[in-house]
C-alpha cells in the first residue's frame, strides 16, 4: 500500500488526469465492444428471420381468383425447438377482404409454413434469436 501511495504523489499533477483519462477510454471501449454486440445480434436475428422467410416464400402459393384476396392479411405465429422444428400448432391471424379469401390464403399460408419446416439454415448456438417466429403474408404481394 505505502508504495503505492508513493507512485502516486510522486507526480500528483498527472496521476489524477491520467487515471481519469485511462476510464474514459477504457469506458468508451466497454460501449464500443457494447454497440459491436448489439450489432453482431441485429445482424444474425436479421440473417435467420431471411432465412425462414425465404424458405417459407418458396414454399407459399397464393390462392388466386378470389374475390377481396388482394385486402387479406394472414399472420402466422410459432415456435421452434432447437432443431428448427415447429412446435405445438401455429397461431393464424386473417384479418381484411371476404372470409372466403380469408380462409384460402389463411391455408395456403399455414401449408407453406408446414412444407418449409424444419428450418436447418438457422445458428444453433443462437436459439434464442429464433425460437418464436412472427410471419405476416399478404396476398397483395406474393414476394411478402
Amino acid at each position: 500500500m505505502r508504495g503505492a501511495q508513493l507512485l502516486t504523489n510522486h507526480c500528483p499533477g498527472i496521476g489524477l488526469p491520467l487515471a481519469v483519462g485511462l476510464g474514459i477510454m477504457l469506458a468508451g471501449s466497454a460501449s464500443a465492444q457494447t454497440a459491436n454486440v448489439a450489432a453482431d445480434e441485429n445482424r444474425l436475428r436479421h440473417s435467420a428471420i431471411e432465412s425462414i422467410r425465404n424458405d417459407i416464400t418458396a414454399n407459399w402459393l397464393a390462392p388466386a381468383d378470389l374475390t377481396g384476396i388482394r385486402e387479406v392479411h394472414v399472420r402466422i405465429q410459432f415456435r421452434l425447438d432447437h432443431t428448427g422444428t415447429i412446435m405445438g400448432k401455429p397461431k393464424v391471424t386473417m384479418t381484411g377482404g371476404p372470409e372466403k379469401a380469408q380462409k384460402a390464403v389463411a391455408a395456403s399460408a399455414l401449408r407453406a409454413v408446414v412444407r418449409a419446416a424444419p428450418f436447418k439454415k438457422l445458428p444453433m448456438d443462437k436459439y434464442d434469436v429464433w425460437k418464436e417466429v412472427i410471419i405476416n403474408f399478404d396476398a397483395s404481394d406474393p414476394a411478402n
